[in-house]
């Protein structure tokens, strides 16, 4: 074992060496022409060329916009009296509205900003899509130079799902249902404006209905109860949906007409239940996927040609990576996940490292892959990038590096969101990388596609909490390939700003070495 003295003069060693590929910092040009958007105008060759560049270097995850947007923890004023001055500032009058008479310490060092962006501000109604509030996020860090990159999300990362929208997860009041042998029709009180695209568009999507007695499906067995397949004309016996009035198939038992009950998107889930994600759309069947997809295809068009923007990521699973829940390991949360078709494997699932593992993951495998070959079908000139998530959190490592593969194929970046203290250990020692094996991955496609990393959470100088110490960290994430690094508020800011005193305080990130780290990483990569 290593004395605390050769640990030392290890770390120092290392910083110097990555010190040592400081060059000097370029800027981006502040008289490059604008269109009447905002966006920089460059040829087609450019603009390529000038994406592929942005989409490498040094982050800074979901910055605040305003003042209002710090969480309880910050200190005050947070975003104007530290995060402009001290990462966005480049001199007097940038970025726009603020008084900057001087470069921020941490401005060479920081190449843009990457934002969560939340379904529900984007789509606030069935087939509309408002850009707004993520243009108005990335305005003060374009002013200054800076790029930004954007990771939309369809769920929310907490026990309660508040991103989804409500037009998508709340269910319509049933007046009627009736059922023929396998058709069933309903009438509801207000018209059906859940479905995506549109009820002239509903068939071949699928339909819940909860409330009804209907505890079989259109298979006629106990898996995704309530489930039934949109029809129209086509099929003999249904008819062409109405905003008031669809037919859908199936073979479940007799419906009785019922004056209570509600038809909707399949969703699963509740808050305070076992999958620990609040109500859900379920992800990897018909309508989710329709809804995504067409999302992704509006973002592009909004984003596709801004140069001022790096790259772009969607989120398939909770927040904005490939996880399906927080409850994947819970005997609960599973029997539900196979209810709706996730797997026909009964709970309690098999272990992650087990030969029967694949029967669990196949769908969702199967899905994502769906997904990323979606994204590759929309041509994009920007870099889009996925996570390569388990879907159990430990132990499932088949799970990532089929993602990983699958991505690579498509031509799309990956990343993994859970780079900890444990990773150079356990790299060292011939183990996986924890939660996403991503160690392995970057090492095997590195070169080949951009790849992404972020901390497990903001970062520990002293090196005691999972986390662990980006003294650490970062120069063996860089070492294993990383291109794009994702580091929170509280990291940029104890290493750059004199002031700060939040959870990780200046004086500790300094002890640390976390100047010099940062410094040598972004010379090598922004």
């Amino acid at each position: 074992m290593l004395s605390s003295n050769c640990r030392v003069s290890i770390r120092f060693l290392l910083l110097i060496l990555f010190a040592s590929l400081v060059s000097a910092q370029t800027n981006l040009p502040s008289d490059t022409s604008h269109d009447r958007a905002g966006q920089q105008t460059l040829s087609s060759s450019e603009a390529t060329a000038s994406t592929t560049n942005a989409a490498k270097g040094m982050f800074i995850l979901d910055p605040p916009s305003r003042d209002t947007d710090c969480p309880g923890v910050y200190m005050s004023s947070c975003y104007s009296k530290h995060l402009i001055p001290t990462l966005i500032c480049t001199g007097k009058g940038t970025p726009a509205g603020y008084n900057c008479t001087q470069a921020g310490a941490g401005e060479p060092y920081v190449k843009g900003a990457v934002f969560y962006i939340r379904w529900d501000f984007v789509s606030p109604s069935n087939g509309t899509y408002d850009f707004r509030i993520p243009d108005n996020r990335m305005k003060p860090w374009t002013d200054s130079g800076k790029v930004v990159s954007f990771d939309f999300i369809p769920t929310s990362q907490e026990r309660v799902n508040n991103v989804t929208p409500s037009w998508y997860l709340k269910p319509i009041k049933i007046s009627s249902v009736s059922q023929t042998h396998a058709i069933i029709t309903l009438q509801t009180t207000t018209d059906m404006g859940f479905f995506p695209g549109g009820v002239q568009t509903a068939a071949g999507l699928e339909i819940q209905i909860t409330g009804t007695g209907t505890a079989l499906d259109g298979n006629g067995t106990s898996s995704s109860p309530g489930i039934w397949t949109v029809c129209n004309h086509i099929t003999p016996g249904c008819a062409d949906p109405s905003a008031q009035k669809i037919t859908a198939i199936g073979s479940g038992s007799d419906i009785a007409a019922v004056s209570s009950g509600a038809v909707g998107n399949p969703v699963y889930g509740s808050t305070g239940g076992p999958c620990g994600s609040g109500t859900l759309p379920i992800e990897w069947r018909p309508n989710f996927i329709r809804a995504w997809q067409e999302f992704m295809k509006q973002a592009l068009a909004h984003y596709g040609s801004n140069s001022n923007v790096a790259y772009l990521r969607f989120g398939l699973g909770i927040g904005g990576e490939n996880i399906p829940n927080h409850g994947t390991n819970v005997s609960a949360c599973q029997s539900q996940m196979t209810k709706y078709g996730f797997t026909r494997v009964a709970a309690p699932w098999p272990a992650p490292t087990s030969s029967q593992w694949p029967n669990v993951s196949a769908n969702w495998i199967a899905y994502v892959k769906k997904m990323l070959l979606f994204e590759d079908s929309l041509s994009s000139s920007k870099v889009i990038a996925t996570t390569i998530s388990p879907i159990e959190t430990y132990g499932d490592y088949s799970t990532p590096d089929t993602t990983a593969a699958n991505a690579v194929a498509a031509g799309l970046g990956f990343g993994n969101q859970g780079m900890q203290k444990s990773d150079p250990t356990n790299y060292a020692a011939g183990l996986p990388c924890l939660g996403g094996n991503w160690c392995a991955n970057f090492e095997k496609y590195s070169g080949q596609v951009p790849l992404e990393l972020q901390t497990l959470d903001y970062s520990d100088p002293t090196d005691v909490s999972l986390t662990g110490s980006l003294a650490n960290t970062l120069p063996f994430a860089l070492t294993r390939g990383a291109q794009i690094l994702e580091l929170y508020v509280d990291d940029w800011m104890c290493t750059f700003d004199g002031t700060w005193n939040n959870r990780n305080k200046y004086a500790a990130c300094a002890l640390a070495g976390y100047p010099a780290v940062f410094e040598a990483a972004a010379a090598q990569i922004n």
